[in-house]
């Protein structure tokens, strides 16, 4: 199987919901069960690229007919079927599974208000762990960075370049922490992020560099509880345009400028008009994507939610 890693860098807010909520909030975001962190769902990023490129009516619904006028199937769009699996109506007649296999995006990088920078690029060693384990699987060897060690609630580390502290200080929300610097590994680290996530772009990589910041795992936790972002919405009446009764509903989101990272495998072909390997089928894929790309993901599309940008990462074959 080849492997891949991907990357979202959300523009505007991004609301990947579960339904309905059972607490305050209404519609809140899927998180992972095991740890609580948010995510945002392989199926709706696979349902996404699906449509996306989809070569016989890009960006429209996937459920159009993959042939030409002459009723004959082409070879971008045998691949594409390969890759995503046929459509609802084939599948009725011969099924199969597609060879692509997206898996859920994990929280790198959440975005947090501070009282000097505008915002911090908060993580923590758990999730930069989970991070290196992913990297190192997809790259067959250890990422060249090593983990800053960091126990002490009341301590964050910071690049040697970084705009988010004063006088050894960093506010974030209604919590301050003391500043750690002078550590290489936070430095690489930073400059190993930025440049996959904004490859080519310095002023970009400053940014982050300069907002880059690792707190402990216990408060990190807390800030992903709280530091997503809750907006009201409401439903007026027509014709008087007051608000309906009972129709105010709190939606969460994460909030723009989230990071996030998954992991792509791509097997061989199971369709019977494909006979493509996984290593063809991985090729045709990156070539379709290109070297970055705007999506949307997650629902609330025609209110502005979810506008981001898609960044392929590192493969193994």
């Amino acid at each position: 199987m080849e492997t891949m890693c991907y990357y979202i860098h959300a523009l505007t807010a991004l609301h990947a919901g579960t339904g309905q909520g059972v607490g305050v909030i209404d519609l809140p975001i899927a998180r992972e069960k095991s740890t609580g962190l948010p995510i945002v769902p392989g199926s709706g990023i696979k349902g996404v690229l699906r449509e996306e490129l989809n070569p016989s009516n890009a960006g429209a619904d996937d459920l159009q007919p993959c042939e030409d006028s002459d009723g004959n199937t082409k070879e971008t769009e045998q691949c594409w079927e390969a890759l995503f699996g046929p459509t609802a109506q084939d599948a009725e007649k011969g099924g199969f599974a597609g060879a692509l296999n997206i898996q859920d995006a994990q929280l790198l990088c959440l975005p947090v208000r501070s009282v000097y920078g505008v915002f911090a690029w908060v993580t923590c060693p758990f999730i930069l762990e989970r991070y290196r384990r992913d990297s190192k699987q997809i790259v067959g060897t250890s990422p060249d960075w090593g983990m800053p060690c960091l126990e002490d609630g009341e301590k964050a580390w910071v690049t040697d370049d970084s705009k988010i502290d004063e006088k050894e200080k960093v506010f974030l929300e209604d919590l301050d922490f003391d500043v750690l610097k002078n550590n290489g590994n936070v430095n690489t680290l930073a400059d190993k992020i930025a440049a996959t996530i904004f490859p080519k772009d310095d002023t970009w990589q400053r940014f982050f560099k300069e907002r880059f910041m690792i707190i402990s795992d216990n408060v990190f936790s807390f800030l992903a509880e709280t530091a997503t972002e809750v907006r009201a919405r409401i439903k007026l009446k027509e014709g008087t345009r007051t608000v309906e009764k009972g129709a105010l509903w709190y939606e969460e989101n994460l909030p723009a400028e989230t990071l996030l990272w998954g992991m792509i495998g791509c097997d061989r072909s199971r369709s019977e008009n494909h006979t493509g390997t996984a290593k063809d089928l991985m090729k045709h894929f990156q070539e379709q994507i290109g070297a970055e790309k705007g999506l949307q993901i997650g629902g609330n599309a025609t209110v502005g939610r979810g506008r981001v940008r898609w960044i392929p990462g590192e493969e193994r074959g």
